[in-house]
Formats: structure tokens, sequence, C-alpha cells
């Protein structure tokens, strides 16, 4: 997916994210705000600069929680194209190929499972 928007309900802590150090940290529900959680077709666009989102629920605290997502993706036959041209240099050369998105997607649930 290119990105995901969700929406915590407040006081209710439940969303974990794996911060560079590999530490689980709270995503903590701030009322009035939405999260972006960056997807892998995101990351491969702008070459790695921005990386998606390891990320987890659990929900410890004993009551109901509510949270509502958006995603988003790309049709399965458009060409996902190598990373945009302001995210490629001399010191940060294209890591990617045009591939498709339905094939891209089959990848990485190959690499998952």
């Amino acid at each position: 997916k290119c990105f995901t928007i969700l929406w915590q309900e407040p006081g209710i802590q439940a969303l974990w994210i794996l911060n560079s150090k590999k530490q689980w940290i709270n995503a903590t529900p701030i009322p009035g705000m939405l999260v972006i959680d960056i997807g892998h077709l995101h990351s491969r666009w702008t070459n790695g600069i921005f990386r998606s989102t390891v990320h987890r629920a659990i929900n410890r605290c004993g009551v109901h929680r509510y949270s509502i997502s958006l995603f988003t993706g790309t049709d399965p036959h458009a060409e996902v194209e190598g990373p945009l041209p302001s995210c490629v240099s001399p010191d940060r050369p294209s890591k990617y190929e045009i591939i498709s998105s339905g094939k891209y997607v089959q990848q990485r649930l190959q690499d998952m499972y």
C-alpha cells in the first residue's frame, strides 16, 4: 500500500511502532490528530528516504477499542516506476526497478510467508 490514515480513540493506547533502535514505542492517541503510516510503495517512490512503518496493535487496557483506517494503494496493473527523480542522486542511486503494482504486492506476500 502507499499509505494508511488512522484515527485512534483518544485515551486508549494500543498502537505500537518499531523505532530505528528496534524498540517498540507507543503511538499515543492525540485528540484531533490522525496517524499517517507510510507504506512500502511510498518507500520505493522515495528511494528509501521515507521508510514504511513496522507497527502492531495490542490492546492491554481491558476495554473495547475502536479505530478507523483508510488504506490507499494503486491499481494492480499500474506500473510502479523507480524512485522520484528528486529522491535519486549520485550519492543515492536508484534502488528499485519498474514493476507492476500487483507483482510487487505478490513479491511482498511471498517474502512474508
